[in-house]
């Protein structure tokens, strides 16, 4: 059996998954193998494939992990403080369920649950005290000034800090990812945020968040300070009026000839390879290569792998879907090289271009550039 259970506090709104199954051990007139999708108790099913209701050859499709077949909402009856996924053998005390018989995997009965997204309601917010720094009290504001103050949430813990001016966001940040767990992975339809763990962020922070103040026009504001959880509620933690006075620069002379067009910046260029070329689902393929040429910081530089399937699963004639996806994030050593890993878990069957994308930003000296593309094939 799986068990997800909803944290205290936090109440399930909405729930899909994607499943896929089979009972083909089969059975007699008293017994049969089957599996169950319930909730939110383990007696309220809502999804059933049972030898007896016709489904000796189960439902949905393994080799498409997320496709519609094995997409089932979880009806608003069935949600609550828990989801169940189990298989069993069900039937009349004493009695056994057939032997020897299943499907190519040697299971009886199966379930696979590739996937769930659910939807946490928290209606308790956070709360924030002990407020101070110069954001906070100095009567006039220049450059970059700090708030400190500390906040709790009983639910998915503190996430985000923004800052508003005259009724507008203009600055948002988050103090404090929690190792990656407190972060915003997106991809909602309607713009909500989405994390990977049902209790993402730290249940108190202390928190100390600079606000750039030459973003803002000199003169009299009204500035709020609020801090969020990730279900969205929100508790001010700083609500007044600021007069923010920076030094206004010199009016530059005016030139005495049309300033010459920059130079464009040379595109970045990196190699790439990439084995092996074709692999079994939920196998890994292995790359490495470096990114050439250039001022590298210290730290090295952030590049993305991505991936584009060719429609029909080959890589001759076939004319290619989609755009690029970003699949994994690298980071390069000081001297720009670069190696690691990738699992094809919810990628594939098919035959893919991958690439290696550099991406121009502050303080690199070259536009943005990507790899050689190479072809993998997923079975």
């Amino acid at each position: 059996m799986w068990t997800f259970s909803t944290p205290t506090d936090e109440t399930m709104v909405g729930a899909t998954l994607w499943r896929a199954g089979d009972a083909d051990g089969g059975g007699w007139a008293t017994t049969e193998y089957a599996f169950f999708l319930a909730g939110p108790s383990e007696v309220s099913n809502f999804d059933v494939c049972a030898y007896e209701f016709e489904c000796p050859t189960g439902v949905g499709d393994p080799a498409q992990p997320l496709s519609e077949a094995n997409r089932v909402v979880v009806p608003a009856a069935n949600l609550g403080a828990h989801l169940y996924a189990f298989v069993w053998c069900s039937g009349v005390a004493n009695e056994n369920c057939p032997a020897g018989q299943g499907d190519a995997n040697e299971y009886a009965a199966v379930v696979y649950v590739y996937a769930a997204d659910i939807v946490l309601e928290q209606t308790a917010g956070p709360t924030a005290d002990n407020v101070s720094g110069e954001l906070a009290s100095a009567p006039t504001v220049q450059g970059t000034e700090d708030v400190t103050f500390s906040a709790t949430d009983p639910g998915a813990g503190v996430w985000e800090t923004t800052f508003s001016i005259d009724g507008k966001v203009v600055q948002s940040s988050v103090p404090n990812e929690n190792g990656g767990r407190c972060r915003n992975v997106g991809q909602t339809t309607d713009g909500s945020p989405a994390f990977l763990y049902v209790q993402p962020c730290l249940p108190s922070e202390s928190v100390d968040v600079p606000f750039n103040t030459t973003a803002v026009p000199n003169g009299e504001h009204h500035l709020i300070v609020s801090v969020l959880d990730p279900a969205g509620n929100s508790a001010p933690v700083l609500d007044r009026e600021i007069n923010v006075e920076n030094p206004v620069p010199a009016a530059a002379p005016a030139p005495a000839a049309a300033p010459a067009k920059p130079t464009p910046k040379a595109r970045a260029r990196l190699t790439l390879k990439l084995t092996p070329r074709t692999v079994r689902r939920g196998r890994r393929v292995y790359f490495s290569g470096r990114l050439l040429g250039g001022h590298i910081a210290k730290i090295g530089k952030l590049l993305v792998l991505q991936a584009r399937l060719v429609n029909g699963g080959t890589s001759r004639g076939r004319r290619r879907s989609g755009k690029w996806s970003g699949i994994a994030e690298i980071q390069t050593g000081a001297q720009g090289r670069f190696h690691g890993a990738y699992r094809f878990n919810f990628l594939g069957p098919g035959y893919y271009k991958l690439r290696v994308l550099a991406e121009a930003e502050t303080g690199y000296p070259f536009a943005t550039g990507w790899s050689r593309v190479v072809g993998v094939r997923v079975l």
